[in-house]
């Protein structure tokens, strides 16, 4: 039969049937080398080595952060209790101590209604004294010592009043402060209506802030407290006031601390942090790029056990220019410093230890 076929039909049937013979044995003996390749794999587990540090815990004050602002203690509007012209004032931007002048007023005829006061007075007191020695010899009636007494008290309480009224024209500081603007200038006609200056007290400044009311219940009067300022600043106050009603807004609660400001250095409106201390607590200072997430979002460290990764959710205390203080960690723990982002909570992990 293959005689009568052409040369060249069976030479391509040989071809065909040799190349079926090659693939199908290509096909075979690959599949039964990847699959010991495969299984060589999986049987040769990869352990990754990673560095790690010792680190101690150590006593550290918790703090709760209050955010708030300067403001003075006392500010009032000064006004005069009668009209007349302004013959003196001080300049703003005075500090003055308590009592002192800080506008005076033109007394006009004040001083000589005082002076016609204390001369009325003067004749009041000798007539008195006289109907009185009379009486008592029996020269003269009760009624009349009680008229004559009644006219020595009414001459001294108009020499009061001219003496008030003279006073008046001087408005003084009702105590020890800072000029913060004055509102006249000499020869202007005031009335007690219009102000005369604006005395702002300096010393000691309130720092005021507002808490949750989670946090309210731990903080007390006369608590001691450190208060930072905006530009690096420390200083020591003391809470003053924690307020009993909430604000209906935003369901905080008020509260301030005093801080001593006798040089006047520290001005009203300046953003300030109230750290109020809480409770002692054990915390480690580590670096922040040791921090990392699990899968649920929670914020922790990795850490080394028995050559196994174990991933610890931890609170941060306090972030420092040193490191953060986080609490939650074993007094004694040796957290994972270098590849901890390529190793899982469980895997199993060769540690080097670094100082």
């Amino acid at each position: 039969m293959f005689k009568k076929l052409p040369m060249n039909y069976i030479s391509a049937f040989v071809i065909l049937i040799a190349v079926i013979l090659w693939v199908l044995s290509g096909v075979l003996f690959k599949d039964s080398d990847q699959e010991v390749e495969i299984v060589n794999d999986a049987t040769e587990e990869k352990i990754i080595t990673v560095r790690a540090s010792e680190f101690e815990a150590k006593d550290k004050t918790y703090f709760l952060t209050v955010r708030g602002r300067t403001e003075v203690e006392k500010k009032v509007m000064l006004k005069p209790k009668t009209s007349s012209t302004i013959l003196k004032k001080l300049d703003k931007g005075s500090f003055v101590k308590k009592g002192q002048i800080i506008c005076t007023l033109d007394p006009e005829n004040r001083s000589a209604a005082l002076d016609e006061a204390v001369a009325n007075k003067t004749k009041a007191q000798l007539q008195y004294d006289a109907i009185k020695q009379l009486a008592d010899e029996g020269y003269r009636s009760e009624n009349a010592v009680a008229t004559a007494d009644a006219a020595l008290k009414g001459a001294i309480a108009r020499v009061e009043m001219a003496t008030n009224e003279l006073n008046n024209t001087k408005i003084n500081a009702p105590f020890d402060g800072y000029i913060e603007d004055v509102f006249v200038e000499v020869g202007d006609l005031i009335s007690p209506t219009q102000p005369c200056a604006k005395l702002m007290q300096l010393d000691p400044i309130t720092v005021t802030g507002e808490v949750t009311e989670k946090n309210v219940e731990l903080i007390t009067e006369n608590q001691l407290v450190d208060v930072k300022l905006l530009d690096g600043s420390n200083l020591k106050g003391k809470i003053d006031y924690v307020s009993k009603s909430a604000n209906p807004s935003t369901r905080t609660y008020k509260v301030e601390a005093l801080v001593s400001n006798r040089e006047g250095l520290i001005r009203e409106g300046l953003t300030a942090d109230m750290k109020v201390p809480l409770k002692n607590v054990k915390a480690h200072l580590i670096p922040s790029y040791l921090l990392s997430l699990n899968d649920l979002g929670d914020l922790g460290i990795k850490i080394v056990n028995q050559n196994i990764v174990r991933f610890i959710a931890i609170q941060i205390i306090e972030d420092t220019p040193e490191g953060i203080w986080v609490a939650g960690l074993p007094s004694s723990v040796t957290i994972i410093t270098v590849g901890q982002e390529y190793v899982m909570d469980g895997q199993k992990i060769k540690v080097q230890l670094v100082n």
